[in-house]
């Protein structure tokens, strides 16, 4: 069985890892057998190239303008990269979504900017990587025209179980990352003990989110283990089974191999 996964979601290509990308990397490689790189916007995009280029075959990168990031230059960010997608290997379009949460009055362009970018999805046949905080409603609303069309993981689920079905049920599946870990997620928890197997992903979201112990610290992708780990304990199973049953729908997903 598997004894390393999988990080679905990590920005190890930002600042807070400049100085020690090395040591990160190393340590990273020691647990994971992958680590996806979702992008924000142009601006990030010539970091998370080179961390990339730094690494091949460890690090696969996504392309998205990411729903904060979407300001009033959007389209103008969204030419730019769509002409990047035709440049070298991406395995997903992403980090794109919406965001109630930081600026509710952006909503429509961050709609806009949405649908573009799953008709891209839908068009290159790549899954995509989809942020939703404080927007599910609309964004499952957003990928209805294009339902049984394209597929992905929404990022960073921290809600019910109910929640995780309508996710399910739209041709998605959840990414389960650092939060899992916290004693008051609840909620949570009862969706990861009734979420059929291959119906998640492992993610860190780095640097953010933080496992327990290390809950408010800089997160990195060598704490993986500590979520599949406690995804193991709710679902009373080994922790192996979870790495072999994340690993393989990880890679059902996203197109890792050359």
């Amino acid at each position: 069985m598997a004894t390393r996964g999988i990080d679905t979601h990590a920005h190890l290509f930002l600042e807070a890892f400049e100085q020690d990308i090395e040591a990160v990397t190393h340590r990273a490689q020691a647990v994971c057998e992958a680590v996806l790189l979702p992008n924000l916007d142009a601006h990030t995009l010539p970091a998370l190239r080179a961390l990339i280029q730094r690494f091949p075959g460890f690090y696969h990168g996504m392309l998205g303008l990411h729903p904060t990031h979407v300001r009033e230059d959007f389209l103008e960010q969204l030419a730019e990269l769509r002409s990047a997608l035709n440049q070298g290997r991406w395995i997903a379009i992403g980090e794109v979504g919406l965001d109630a949460y930081h600026d509710a009055s952006t909503l429509p362009r961050q709609r806009e900017a949405l649908s573009i970018q799953v008709a891209w999805a839908r068009e290159t046949g790549l899954p995509l990587s989809i942020h939703f905080r404080a927007a599910l409603d609309d964004t499952l609303e957003v990928l209805m025209p294009f339902r049984g069309e394209v597929t992905g993981v929404f990022h960073c689920f921290t809600g019910s179980r109910e929640e995780a079905f309508r996710i399910l049920n739209a041709g998605f599946v959840v990414g389960l990352g650092g939060v899992v870990t916290f004693k008051n997620a609840s909620a949570l928890h009862d969706a990861v003990r009734h979420l059929p197997a291959g119906s998640f992903v492992l993610e860190t979201d780095s640097p953010y989110l933080a496992p327990h112990p290390y809950r408010g610290r800089r997160n990195e992708s060598s704490y993986l283990p500590l979520i599949a780990q406690a995804v193991a304990m709710l679902r009373g199973v080994p922790v192996e089974l979870i790495w072999e049953e994340t690993n393989a729908t990880a890679q059902q997903i996203f197109p890792l191999k050359k």
